[in-house]
């Protein structure tokens, strides 16, 4: 019999398992809005699994997205891990399956619980945060939920690579640390802990929250949308969330302000240069505008007040392309490992405004370079100001400082 050569056969290898993550979290700060109406909570899906979806595909392209030279690679590589809206061709199928189970649906938090009326010598405290969930003209106080508890469990395919599981987990610990569920997270509404064994793996340190995310190398030096590559950030233990809350109330109501050539007045005027010098003067100012404020954020509405003295402005500041632009400050209770808290102060790597429309006129925006509050601070600019104002409002204070 002839003898025939066969081809090598290949190695078995034992096919690659679904990967599940689980994670028991809790709330430590009131969830507010989130649901299908404006400023409520979803009675029915208290925590909305499509809502976390959009989280993390946010911390996804704020960690791991900045691998991706441009906005086109970028929306490739999270259609392919996420998926996408699905068309005759492509069903765009993510590959991370996402299950939200209610473990205890907690108890209603009025506004004016959360943050009761303080005294006009203290200022607003954590109250400035919640102002979108007042009492509004013919709009009844908003009404959270605290103590909320529930089951996330994330479902990793197969497919899979070891590199895009990495992107995941570091997603996830983002979101859980600087961000949360529901309205208003940037400002310490539905911010997270996690319960059980693992927590600490889940949490940050005080110490070393750079190396413990693990931010993906060979990062773009600049991208077009929000990262944490190069984000910088303050951490100041606190006794607890409301302690940290509070403090982080003070310090934003005192920043936007402007109070750091002299101690903190909450019943005085600000001291910026965007409203008298330059929003009062409109009229003088040509078609370029010096401002602060418009890169903490659009849009900046000055309203008109009932019975108020020496108003020379009102209308609203948004950006000429769209009708928002989110803040690049996160300011917010965190949770970190052993079961400590701190006030969390981060400034991301975000596009800056170049343009903003004023009662539709539009303008060329640039950053002043010499207001009285950055003088005050020896800040370069507002987001420099941020960081150095939040060093001098906690001075006497342990500090941690990072940057990704």
């Amino acid at each position: 019999m002839r003898k025939v050569n066969l081809p090598d056969l290949p190695e078995w290898q034992a096919p690659t398992k679904r990967e599940t993550i689980e994670l028991e979290l809790r709330l430590i700060t009131p969830m507010f809005g989130g649901g299908y109406k404006a400023r409520e909570v979803d009675t029915v899906q208290l925590i909305r699994p499509a809502a976390i979806r959009g989280h993390l595909r946010f911390w996804w392209r704020a960690t791991a997205g900045v691998r991706y030279a441009s906005v086109e690679k970028l929306h490739e590589a999270e259609r392919e891990l996420w998926g996408a809206a699905a068309t005759k061709d492509n069903p765009a199928v993510g590959k991370v399956a996402l299950q939200v189970q209610i473990l205890s649906a907690g108890e209603k938090a009025p506004h004016n619980q959360v943050a009761p009326q303080p005294k006009p010598k203290e200022g607003p405290l954590h109250r400035y945060f919640l102002f979108p969930f007042q009492e509004q003209q013919n709009i009844p106080a908003a009404v959270g939920r605290k103590q909320i508890s529930f089951l996330l469990r994330l479902t990793l395919d197969a497919s899979l690579s070891e590199a895009q599981r990495a992107e995941v987990r570091t997603a996830l610990k983002a979101w859980i640390a600087f961000g949360g569920v529901g309205a208003r997270t940037r400002r310490g509404c539905g911010a997270l802990t996690v319960v059980g064994a693992n927590a600490n793996q889940w949490l940050p340190p005080l110490q070393g929250i750079a190396q413990w995310l693990g931010m993906p190398p060979n990062a773009a030096s600049k991208c077009d949308w929000t990262t944490l590559a190069g984000a910088r950030g303050i951490v100041v233990p606190t006794a607890s969330p409301e302690e940290a809350w509070r403090e982080l109330g003070q310090f934003w109501a005192r920043f936007r302000k402007g109070h750091f050539a002299q101690a903190y007045s909450p019943m005085s005027g600000g001291k910026w240069r965007d409203y008298r010098q330059v929003l009062c003067q409109l009229r003088n100012q040509g078609n370029s505008l010096r401002l602060a404020k418009p890169f903490l954020g659009l849009p900046i509405i000055y309203q008109e007040i009932k019975g108020a003295k020496n108003l020379c402005f009102t209308g609203t500041l948004e950006p000429a392309q769209s009708g928002r632009m989110a803040s690049p400050v996160i300011l917010k209770p965190i949770a970190l490992q052993g079961g400590k808290f701190g006030a969390l102060i981060v400034v991301m790597e975000a596009p800056k405004p170049d343009k903003i429309r004023i009662d539709g006129t539009e303008y060329a925006l640039t950053a002043p370079t010499k207001d009285p509050v950055l003088q005050a601070l020896d800040a370069t600019d507002v987001l420099d100001a941020v960081l150095k104002g939040a060093r001098k409002h906690f001075t006497g204070k342990q500090t941690a400082q990072f940057r990704l």
